[in-house]
């Protein structure tokens, strides 16, 4: 398959170029273990294959419209409620 006719597929398929779908893909994954808090916001850009920190910051609030920071503080107190609320 040639590039070309790999990248017309990818934009039918899902409406976005294949730098865009796995860029999202990434920010998802990031999302996700920033959510289980499974280590460290300054280490998760790197473990989802982003270079900058700066980039990836600036990437995930393009995406999700909160800084890394603040999404886990809000995943953080929204299960902290859920643990008050079944207590």
């Amino acid at each position: 398959m040639s590039r070309s006719n790999f990248y017309r597929k990818i934009k039918g398929l899902f409406g976005v170029s294949p730098n865009e779908y796995v860029k999202r893909y990434r920010l998802k994954r990031a999302a996700s273990i920033i959510a289980r808090n499974e280590c460290r916001i300054s280490d998760v850009y790197v473990k989802v294959g982003f270079n900058s920190a700066s980039y990836f910051t600036k990437c995930f609030k393009k995406y999700f419209g909160v800084l890394p920071k603040d999404y886990a503080a809000s995943v953080n107190s929204s299960k902290t409620n859920l643990t008050e609320d079944q207590e």
